[in-house]
Order: structure tokens, then sequence, then C-alpha cells
């Protein structure tokens, strides 16, 4: 398993460790505290919701379909992120994903933004039933930041 916090890359591919219960041990920001917000802490301003993120979603589908071919367009990596996303994790990606087939559904958990960077969590379910929690986060200027993977709890 890779971990790194909010502002670079993270792909966690667990097979344990559910994407909630890994961005919380992920170190936070600091802000106020919000239970819905994995990123959190006290005094962060920090908004989580539920209301639907369609653009983040739209981009998070695009993504997630590309760890699934192991083919991912770098050019849209804030910098930080492109140097940490080595071959062998979207390889290792692929591997966890890539078999499952085309997702039937793609369901936000939450969303939320911190210091510049805004995040969705999603539930990602196949046709055999499977399901993979997703976080997909972009900063301020829509350069992808994060991605992670896990096995929901």
């Amino acid at each position: 398993m890779i971990r790194s916090f909010i502002g670079s890359i993270v792909l966690a591919l667990c097979t344990s460790v559910a994407l909630p219960a890994l961005a919380q041990q992920m170190p936070p920001p600091e802000g106020s505290p919000e239970q819905s917000n994995p990123y959190s802490q006290p005094g962060s301003g920090s908004t989580t919701t539920s209301a639907p993120n369609k653009a983040l979603l739209t981009r998070a589908k695009v993504w997630f379909g590309e760890l699934q071919s192991g083919s991912v367009d770098r050019s849209q990596l804030a910098t930080s992120a492109s140097s940490s996303l080595s071959e062998a994790t979207v390889a290792n990606a692929r591997q966890m994903i890539g078999s499952l087939g085309k997702p039937v559904s793609f369901v936000q958990q939450r969303t939320g933004s911190q210091g510049g960077i805004t995040y969705g969590i999603y539930v990602v379910t196949f046709q055999n039933g499977q399901t993979v929690n997703f976080l997909f986060a972009v900063d301020s200027s829509g350069k992808v930041t994060s991605l992670g993977l896990g096995n929901p709890h």
C-alpha cells in the first residue's frame, strides 16, 4: 500500500483498508472538525457536502477508466502528483481494477474542499457485485492531485 496526503498522489492499492479509513490516516490539513470529512481537523473551514458535484464526478469516471486501462494522461496531473505516480503504481491499479469491466454504478459518498483542493469519494460497483472506493481530488487550477483505490468496509 502506498500512502500520501492530499496534495500528492495517493494510489492505495489495498485489500482490507477502506478508502475513508485510509484518508483518516493521512496527515490532514488543519481545520474545523467535520465527522463526514476525512481530511478535516479543528479550525480548517473545510466543506463537506453530499450534494452532487457533476463536473468532479465526470472527471473521476474518466480517471477511473484510465487507471483500469493502465494508461493515464499525465498532462492532467499536478507536478507533484505526476512525479509520484510511477508506472508500477499505474500497473498495480490496472491489475486491481482492470479486469472488473465497466462500472455499473459510480456513487458519490462525499465531496468537499480544503486548502484549494476539491475531492470526491465514490463507491464504484461492477456487474459481479464487487465494489471499490475511489478518491479523486483536483487543485484550484483543475490539475489532479490525488487518486486512491480501496475496498469499502
